[in-house]
């Protein structure tokens, strides 16, 4: 019987602007959040810049809880304009024809079926073997530590699959991310397709930022090479 190179591997992937470019909900939500809290709105073309420099939280006035603002913004987050981004059917199809489990850990407070349902528009449901999102760190009484921290949801991903951490890979396009991963001893690989935030990602000592899943492709050999 032959061996599979690929076993006790696990992938864990980040959701928004990871598997869909899903810009537009992500706009709308954070409008909808502005106004909730009685701020004005700001352009499609001002907003995509701030996300690219990392700078929305300085529109948040300083007497507003943040916790608060984001916490209702990533619970009201819609998935109704996304599609996948570029490569992630070919990638995922790759992990799966080599038996490589997928779990989606998402920094947004929505139900899972809500991705699910995403996911199945468009057929990529069948490649995700689980979803997690903050949803289920608080029904499973997790703990985050910070704002979208995922490192609870992380350890627990890893444990539920016997995956030694070092044997995990997150794929994710926020610093966040990277920080979840140093905290739970799993590789960071970020994908992005802003210049700024992938500068930011390798300043804090990624090793892997690509723009698309195709260039991923190119180092795909390197992913568990530390396993």
């Amino acid at each position: 019987m032959g061996v599979n190179i690929m076993a006790r591997k696990l992938v864990l992937l980040d959701y928004d602007l990871t598997i869909m470019d899903n810009m537009i909900d992500f706009y709308e939500a954070f409008i909808e959040t502005m106004k909730k809290y009685g701020y004005g709105t700001i352009s499609y073309d001002e907003f995509v810049q701030r996300v690219a420099t990392d700078n929305l939280h300085t529109l948040i006035p300083s007497e507003t809880d943040a916790r608060d603002f984001w916490r209702y913004f990533r619970r009201i987050y819609p998935s109704k304009s996304g599609y996948p981004v570029k490569g992630i059917r070919r990638f995922l199809n790759i992990l799966e024809s080599l038996q490589v489990p997928i779990v989606i850990i998402s920094g947004r407070e929505t139900h899972p079926l809500l991705l699910w349902l995403e996911l199945a528009r468009y057929g990529l449901d069948e490649y995700i073997d689980e979803i997690y999102t903050m949803f289920d760190l608080a029904i499973r009484g997790g703990i985050e530590e910070e704002l979208f921290d995922k490192s609870w949801l992380i350890r627990h991903a890893i444990s539920k699959y016997g995956v030694e951490p070092r044997c995990a890979v997150y794929i994710g396009d926020y610093k966040q991310d990277y920080i979840s991963c140093s905290k739970t001893g799993v590789r960071f690989v970020g994908i992005t397709r802003f210049k700024e935030r992938a500068e930011s990602l390798r300043m804090l000592g990624a090793d892997i930022v690509v723009s698309d899943y195709d260039e991923l492709l190119c180092y795909f050999d390197e992913l568990f090479e530390h396993s």
